[in-house]
């Protein structure tokens, strides 16, 4: 399935140089503007500048800020962009609490292309609705 979101804005929220370039690579085939955070507080201060943002891809550890604190203030200032957090692992009190951050989906690391793709492109097609 080819998928065309030139039009479309995806942040990355990514502390490691390799897991960014993966995700990069992954979305290249999509034409997506692509925008690379590297913590919570750089996806908080671009949210509150009202950069665009179609979806944001968080990771849940990073440094500075983690991705459930930086989801809940950007879930606060503006509800409406999507966010999907990618983890290594959420079990337990980890699952509650990447659920409770209000994101809208979550994926798995290592991270397949194919799912990333379906997952955004569902949470596009919400937004344009």
């Amino acid at each position: 399935m080819n998928h065309n979101w030139e039009k479309k804005t995806i942040v990355i929220v990514e502390d490691v140089d390799f897991n960014y370039l993966l995700l990069e690579k992954q979305l290249k085939k999509t034409k997506a503007n692509i925008v690379w955070l590297k913590n919570g507080k750089e996806s908080v201060d671009y949210i509150k500048e009202k950069k665009v943002a179609d979806v944001i891809l968080m990771d849940v550890r990073m440094p500075i800020m983690n991705g459930i604190d930086a989801t809940k203030i950007i879930k606060h200032l503006n509800s409406d962009i999507p966010i999907i957090m990618q983890t290594a692992c959420i079990v337990g009190s980890d699952y509650d609490e990447v659920i409770g951050s209000g994101c809208n989906d979550f994926i798995f690391k290592p991270i397949i292309a194919i799912e990333l793709i379906d997952k955004i492109d569902k949470l596009i097609n919400i937004k344009i609705k």
